[in-house]
């Protein structure tokens, strides 16, 4: 369920990952019954709409869920903010010199980056 490696789990307290690892909650049999799913549907729609309440969006994913992938599709809603208020300018990502060793993420968005910082 989260990218191995990935800073979601250096960040999150245990207590807010033991949720993840319930097999009742994490291994739903990817053949069970549709009708069987509505308790999860429902847990992902609420989330969505909280998700697109809070931050005003019109739409929101809930993957890719952690690591270098969200992190880039993080990336990309930022960058298409700006362009749509003209803000073309804006294209520099600033990596804290403790994120990364090789800034990795600005390159395939065509964001330039400054390191270091």
């Amino acid at each position: 369920m989260i990218a191995l490696g990935s800073c979601t789990m250096k960040l999150n307290a245990v207590a807010e990952m033991i949720p993840v690892t319930w097999r009742e909650f994490s291994e739903p049999h990817p053949f069970a019954p549709v009708e069987q799913m509505e308790g999860y549907r429902t847990l992902f729609t609420d989330l969505k709409n909280w998700l697109r309440s809070v931050t005003g969006f019109s739409g929101v994913s809930l993957q890719p869920n952690a690591g270098a992938q969200g992190e880039f599709a993080g990336l990309m809603v930022i960058k298409k903010y700006h362009e749509q208020n003209g803000d073309t300018n804006r294209n520099v990502c600033l990596i804290p010199s403790s994120a990364y060793s090789k800034p990795c993420l600005p390159a395939p968005s065509t964001l330039r980056y400054r390191q270091g910082l």
